[in-house]
């Protein structure tokens, strides 16, 4: 068997055997399937609440884009923090796997995880909305839902990314989680500083890690109608109008992010005793 299905097959063996695994997977898709048989039933009962393809897209994303990152970089760390602490990382080296290898898997634990929070809400919210009774357009997908579904998926990227580098530097999943979450807080922090001192250090906070992954799943950066429907909205209110990065600067700054995440978990990986 070749080194791609050999790690596969290490890799799958310890994820499905973690409780961690099915317990995360199972609040995650069963909140999210909760969200989509509700909306199901609202668009049955008040038709002018639809439920439909394509317009529907940002209401299915919206759930996963909030929690999927989230449950996604704590079930990583579940996963890959512990190999450390009880050593299974260290012994699967004593046993012959490399360093670059067992990292390797790591990835690929990362990337297949990534493609699971990705992939089924798309599948079970498009048949959610195609089984509503609410009438939808001639296409499934257009080109913006398009642009928010990769959007999601890159946020999925970057807080992955961050999830393995915490987890393969702090080694241990309890710390790991609260590093995770505290600089979540720290950010959210400096950026609320940020955006009392200056209009130029506000913009500032658009590039922060966390700041992409939110900016990436916000249906406002895809759809100009109903970022021109806010704008108004806030002008009522006397407030200042929304805008956001260019869509090529977020997918560009979260690959960024992501390349430079994963670059830190493999050295920390390839320097430091397992």
């Amino acid at each position: 068997m070749r080194i791609p299905g050999v790690l596969f097959r290490i890799e799958a063996i310890k994820t499905t055997r973690r409780r961690a695994f099915w317990v995360a997977f199972a609040v995650f898709f069963g909140l999210f399937l909760f969200d989509v048989v509700n909306a199901v039933q609202i668009a049955t009962v008040r038709p002018n609440v639809p439920y439909a393809l394509p317009e529907s897209w940002p209401r299915i994303l919206g759930m996963p884009s909030v929690l999927g990152p989230f449950f996604l970089g704590i079930l990583l760390i579940l996963l890959v923090a512990p190999e450390f602490s009880w050593r299974t990382g260290r012994q699967n080296v004593i046993d012959g796997l490399s360093r670059e290898r067992f990292y390797a898997g790591k990835l690929l634990v990362t990337g297949l995880l990534v493609a699971l929070f990705f992939l089924l809400p798309i599948m079970i919210g498009g048949i959610g909305a195609t089984i509503s009774p609410s009438e939808g357009g001639s296409t499934l997908v257009r080109q913006q839902d398009a642009s928010l579904m990769a959007g999601y998926g890159l946020a999925l990227l970057v807080w992955g990314s961050a999830a393995l580098m915490l987890a393969c530097l702090v080694r241990s999943a309890g710390p790991a989680m609260g590093a995770l979450l505290l600089y979540a807080l720290i950010e959210g922090f400096v950026a609320e500083v940020l955006e009392r001192v200056s209009r130029t250090a506000d913009k500032v906070i658009d590039y922060f890690p966390m700041a992409i992954s939110q900016a990436l799943v916000d249906p406002l950066a895809y759809y100009p109608d109903m970022l021109a429907l806010e704008n108004e909205q806030r002008a009522a209110r006397g407030l200042d109008p929304l805008d956001f990065p260019d869509v090529e600067i977020l997918i560009g700054a979260a690959l960024v992010y992501a390349a430079v995440l994963l670059t830190a978990g493999f050295l920390s990986v390839q320097k430091r005793d397992m």
